[in-house]
């Protein structure tokens, strides 16, 4: 195995770099079996380095000045990192390449002790199918009179990125993005390709950070959903709708719910890109939306937070009794706890199937579907807005 010397100083990135890659697909594998009845064999990557498209450096100062890196384990300490062996190389040169601008402007750290300083986070999103790059300087609300002209000098360095973003973040504690963005130079968002659909990211949008074994998931969930072209389908959790989009050509309709209005107006541009008609977009929190209108499906898709599903949402869609639930899940302990409660309202569950999409740490994805056990011909009135 590869070694890596921030390892010893207790990176928190990698926590299994030093286990053998095939024993670390063990692992998860029996880990799974302990929590569903069901297993199909993991799914793992060839080549499992250099897989993450997302890069989130933090900020620090020592004696050679601004340095970016991973939290030492459990920590805020900040690791000087020049490399890392899971991240794509080109966005790690436009890290290094940022920092080293930032350092010749002397823009100073943020100290969350203190409360003094500026930069807390550079974050790289790098299309991985595309080449392209988005950048966001992540601040304290501070001024930073500097950063139209380090946005110039970052893009004229590095062709890659096609624009450069200032978030900005006052709040304590470990959040990564604040609420209020500025565009210093360029476009404010990429392009990708995910699944064959023309795909649009901004600095917050959730996109999976490893976009081979995402399309891989992405395509079981489909096929699992087993849709036809008569099934109204509810992607529930949808963010920028993907996998929506991936069941629209098969499907009658189908309706993304999604709290985030950012990730709403993204998926109907990439909707709208791909000449996807047959889809539209509710916003609101998924529970809370399906409890005050009364929506027929034949299929869902549901794709948590690693917390899962709430008690209202496994609720509604007891009440609701689509003919398959499709749950998708970046926590199996969560998904396991979900997938019992379901039972409870008459489904039965699949095999489950994983996808390493996070080699060398602990995390897992996992999909299974759920079909409901009693004749389901009892329909709800749909009453939603596109």
């Amino acid at each position: 195995m590869p070694h890596c010397p921030l390892q010893d100083k207790r990176c928190g990135g990698c926590t299994r770099l030093s286990v053998p890659y095939e024993q670390q697909l063990q692992s998860k594998q029996k880990r799974i079996e302990k929590l569903f009845d069901r297993v199909m064999p993991i799914s793992g990557m060839a080549s499992p380095f250099r897989y993450r498209n997302k890069i989130i450096a933090a900020a620090a100062h020592d004696r050679d000045g601004l340095l970016t890196g991973q939290y030492v384990y459990g920590t805020h300490y900040v690791l000087r990192q020049n490399d890392c062996l899971l991240e794509n190389e080109e966005a790690v040169r436009i890290v290094n390449t940022a920092r080293r601008i930032l350092n010749d402007h002397h823009i100073l750290s943020w100290d969350e002790n203190k409360r003094t300083g500026l930069l807390r986070f550079i974050q790289v999103r790098y299309a991985a199918r595309t080449g392209q790059a988005l950048v966001t300087f992540v601040t304290s609300s501070g001024d930073f009179a500097e950063g139209q002209d380090i946005a110039r000098e970052l893009r004229t360095e590095m062709s890659a990125v096609r624009g450069v973003i200032r978030n900005i973040n006052d709040r304590p504690g470990s959040a990564v993005l604040g609420f209020e963005e500025h565009v210093l130079d360029g476009a404010n968002v990429i392009e990708d390709q995910m699944c064959g659909l023309r795909v649009f990211l901004s600095s917050r949008a959730f996109y999976q950070i490893n976009t081979e074994m995402a399309e891989r998931l992405y395509m079981r969930a489909i096929e699992l959903a087993d849709i036809s072209d008569s099934d109204t389908v509810l992607d529930a959790y949808c963010g920028i709708g993907l996998i929506g989009m991936l069941a629209a050509p098969k499907a009658k309709e189908v309706v993304g719910i999604e709290q985030n209005p950012s990730a709403i107006r993204l998926a109907q541009r990439i909707a709208k890109a791909n000449d996807i008609r047959n889809i539209g977009f509710e916003r609101g929190d998924a529970a809370a939306v399906l409890k005050n209108r009364t929506f027929s499906a034949d299929v869902v898709f549901v794709d948590p937070p690693r917390e899962g599903m709430s008690a209202a949402m496994l609720e509604a869609l007891g009440s609701m009794r689509p003919g398959r639930i499709v749950y998708i899940s970046c926590n199996p302990v969560t998904q396991a706890r979900d997938t019992a409660a379901l039972k409870e309202y008459g489904y039965a569950c699949s095999p489950v199937w994983s996808f390493d999409l996070f080699p060398h740490t602990e995390h897992v994805e996992t999909v299974c579907c759920l079909s409901h056990q009693i004749d389901s011909s009892f329909q709800f009135h749909m009453n939603r807005r596109t």
